[in-house]
């Protein structure tokens, strides 16, 4: 996004060390609690984002699609590599933003499960939130708690977004409406701080859109999410003056 890869690791997707499907005989005593900070999403400046989340991201972070064969939208969390500019000295996120939902789903994460043909909850085991004490069992009775079925219709429910966000994106690519955006910023003490790897919305090209397609995306309810996404360019102000404020 900034002078940095935008994409997480291949084989790994981003804030993930070790993540394995759970398992009621190995994490039988194995409790979750809430973060004592975020800290484990300090070393990044863009987190996916959801269509259903544009609204409210927007308001606060500039939303760009992250370059790439398949561009993911992402929430702008910092100007630099490796800096997340919404998280205080104490790995809080800023009081009054909007927490992404690839945040708060974190440790969980939902995969596929090829050979039975359905999907796995699985967690991320090196998560401090994991332990044999906490504030949440996964497991009683030899079944899973109410958390984990929570955990588990939460992480579905982001599944389903996802693949209403990538049906959008991909019409955004057939009509050819995402263009590179690479610029330059003036920070407040002088300096220059070159924007690369993202793209946005072409407004001209999205003027130019047919009646008919216009109609079809108004109904499936595109039309908000890309005035959302071109109102949140307004934002990139906010992260310039919180950068100023870190030094």
């Amino acid at each position: 996004m900034a002078e940095t890869e935008t994409q997480p690791k291949p084989e790994m997707p981003m804030f993930y060390s070790s993540i394995r499907p759970l398992d009621m005989e190995r994490d039988g005593e194995l409790y979750v609690s809430a973060p004592k900070d975020f800290n484990f999403a300090a070393k990044t400046n863009a987190i996916p984002l959801l269509v259903d989340e544009f609204p409210m991201a927007a308001a606060h972070y500039p939303i760009v699609f992250a370059a790439g064969p398949s561009p993911v939208p992402a929430a702008v969390v910092g100007l630099t590599n490796d800096q997340n500019l919404f998280l205080d000295d104490a790995g809080q996120w800023l009081g009054g933003s909007y927490l992404p939902a690839y945040v708060r789903r974190y440790p969980f994460l939902l995969m596929d499960d090829p050979d039975q043909k359905q999907y796995v909850l699985c967690i991320d085991e090196n998560s401090e939130m994991l332990g044999k004490q906490g504030e949440y069992a996964l497991f009683k009775d030899g079944k899973p708690t109410q958390f984990t079925q929570s955990a588990m219709n939460f992480c579905a429910t982001l599944r389903q977004q996802g693949e209403a966000t990538d049906e959008f994106v991909k019409a955004l690519k057939d009509y050819n409406l995402l263009m590179n955006n690479d610029a330059q910023v003036d920070m407040p003490n002088g300096s220059k701080l070159q924007l690369a790897g993202f793209q946005v919305i072409d407004p001209k090209k999205f003027d130019l859109l047919p009646d008919s397609v216009y109609l079809s995306w108004r109904r499936k309810g595109w039309i908000g999410l890309i005035f959302a996404h071109l109102l949140s360019s307004h934002r990139w102000q906010s992260l310039i003056a919180l950068s100023s404020m870190k030094g």
